[in-house]
Order: structure tokens, then sequence, then C-alpha cells
């Protein structure tokens, strides 16, 4: 079950991913990829609830199981099953990787429409910085959040979350409240292609700052 959930996350991980590139490079078939991508979001978070209610009900059944008739095992689930989902029916549009989604969307669409070349896109890209929200210094090994899209440097948050228990995105004004977990940080090339660009910008114009001094 584990690896089942982390397979989801790795999922949910290349869908943000796609959102992100069909924003930025997509014009006439944008919508219908969102709305392709945003059904495909809320499929795995359906799944979610479904894995989560089929471990409350195998629990369940099997406590209420009469040892003399292991048939009725799968009755009894199928009954708690069912009841489960009545009572509680999952709210996906609530779900935080839903809600990462359409924030991502919302943050896509706000910016506005240029056409750029590949030099303009790596240009734009090297000037935005990442901060690590622990140690507040320039991140350099860089993990993302699956449930927030939030990035980390790796050593930080690995310790902050085995530091104490229930650990939330130390992000300030993240809007996910779900415990952060080891299983939920993954890489992103993009993020780190992304800073390593941002540093070579970066030593690139030390080196042309020391040049036109020396001249002076």
């Amino acid at each position: 079950m584990a690896d089942l959930e982390e397979l989801r996350k790795q999922c949910l991980a290349s869908l943000y991913l796609c959102t992100d590139n069909a924003l930025k490079y997509l014009d006439e078939e944008r919508d219908s990829e969102l709305e392709l991508l945003k059904n495909c979001v809320r499929e795995y978070c359906a799944m979610e609830a479904k894995q989560g209610f089929e471990a409350e009900a195998l629990v369940r059944a099997k406590r209420d199981i009469d040892a003399s008739n292991l048939d009725s095992l799968d009755e009894k689930f199928n009954a708690h099953f069912n009841s489960l989902l009545a009572q509680r029916p999952p709210n996906i549009d609530n779900h935080p990787a839903v809600r990462e989604f359409d924030k991502r969307v919302r943050n896509g669409l706000k910016k506005p429409a240029q056409n750029l070349d590949e030099s303009d896109i790596a240009i734009t890209e090297t000037q935005e910085t990442y901060v690590d929200a622990i140690t507040k210094m320039l991140i350099k090994d860089p993990v993302r959040n699956t449930m927030c899209g939030h990035v980390y440097e790796r050593s930080a948050i690995l310790a902050h979350i085995k530091s104490r228990t229930r650990v939330r995105c130390p992000v300030m004004g993240c809007v996910n409240r779900e415990p952060m977990q080891i299983s939920h940080l993954v890489e992103d090339e993009e993020i780190r292609l992304r800073i390593a660009q941002q540093s070579a910008a970066t030593n690139n114009q030390s080196i042309m700052d020391l040049s036109e001094i020396d001249s002076q």
C-alpha cells in the first residue's frame, strides 16, 4: 500500500509539471489539455479516498466476522465500504492536490501571454530565486512537496520532518494543512535546471563586474 501511495504521489507530480508546461507553451489546445489534466488529478484523489475507505472497511469487517463463516468477510467488507462512502462522501474539489492544481492554473493564467524565444525563456527563468523556508538560504539541492508544490533544501526539510511529529509545510501562508511525510518529497528536474541557470547567470554577472573593475 505504501508503494501504491508513493506511485500516486509521483504521478501527481508529473501531472503538475504537465500543467505548468501546458500553461507556458499551449495556446489553442490549452483549455482542453488543462481539463484533461484536472480530470486525471481528480481521479488520483478519488483513488486515495477509496484506498482509505477500503482499509477502514477491512478492519471493521475482520472485527465483525464470524470465525465459523469466513465466506461472510467479502459481504461485510462491501457493506462497511458502501456505508463509509455514503456517510463520508469525499470532497474531491477540496483535496489539497486539486487545490494545488487550481492554484497553478490561476497563477499561470495571470502571466501575460508573450511570444518568447528560447533565450528569453532562459533569461526569465534564471531571474526567479529559490530560497529555503527553513534555512533562509538559496536552495542548492531541491526537492518539491507534491501536496502543495513548494520547494525546499533537501537536507533541511528532511531534518525538519524527522525532528518532530505532524510537521506541516514551513512556507508561510501555505494552504496545505496535511502533515508532511518524506514520501511527499520528489525530485524536480525542471526546478533543478532553473536553479542551475540562476547560479550560472549569477556567476557570469560576477565575472562581468570584475572585468569592468579591472578595466577601470
